[in-house]
């Protein structure tokens, strides 16, 4: 696509259109509105100039040749002056440190940890948490082993937990019984195995408290 030739660019001002493989480029070589100002909120930022952003504190942006870029605020925790809502990691103060929820170890601001499966942060002596965030899986079956927050794939149903259960899909007992999907039964001959009818899978498992105890 020719974004020159049809019009469909953003260059402005005398900026001429140039044709790129896949895209397009801007360029200003003359004209009295050549200045390489940046269109910021309905008006404009000179070419070079610096600002904070009103909306964060914490981001600095320049316009730099009609292009705009932004960054977060570079911390410098040797700058007496510097703003410890951007740089919690700066702040030194006993009483911006915050305990775990177990009372044992001690965070400073800033600083992030992870419990109970959520992901939590340190600011200013307050805890906030949030539920930590799992990646996208792209299969049938998934597991959440012990100990672990997200879940992963896993090829075998009676691993998974997280069949939702189809009642027209049965399975056969050992006594020849049909059993609805989601039905628990125990085993015949085997009073410490539980089995379960997963979606015309029969799984299987064995209490081993129950074998010592017998």
């Amino acid at each position: 696509i020719d974004e020159c030739a049809l019009k469909t660019h953003t260059c402005w001002n005398d900026s001429a259109c140039v044709n790129l493989a896949g895209g397009f480029d801007c360029l200003c070589p003359s004209g009295p509105s050549c200045t390489g100002d940046c269109p910021h909120e309905g008006g404009f930022k000179r070419n070079g100039q610096v600002w904070t952003l009103r909306e964060d504190r914490c981001s600095v942006c320049s316009c730099k040749d009609g292009r705009i870029f932004c960054r977060r605020t570079a911390c410098d925790c040797e700058n007496p002056n510097a703003d410890l809502f951007c740089c919690p990691e700066c702040d030194t103060r006993v009483t911006s440190q915050c305990l775990d929820q177990t009372g044992h170890k001690l965070y400073r601001s800033g600083d992030n940890w992870t419990y109970s499966c959520q992901q939590c942060r340190c600011l200013e002596g307050e805890v906030d948490c949030w539920p930590l965030l799992c990646p996208n899986l792209n299969c049938e079956y998934t597991a959440i082993s012990e100990g672990e927050c997200c879940p992963h794939c896993v090829n075998d149903p009676c691993l998974a937990d997280n069949i939702t259960y189809d009642i027209r899909k049965t399975c056969l007992d050992g006594y020849g019984i049909t059993r609805l999907s989601g039905a628990v039964w125990t085993m015949v001959g085997s009073p410490c195995t539980t089995c379960k009818c997963k979606n015309g899978n029969v799984c299987c498992s064995v209490d081993l408290e129950c074998l010592n105890n017998n």
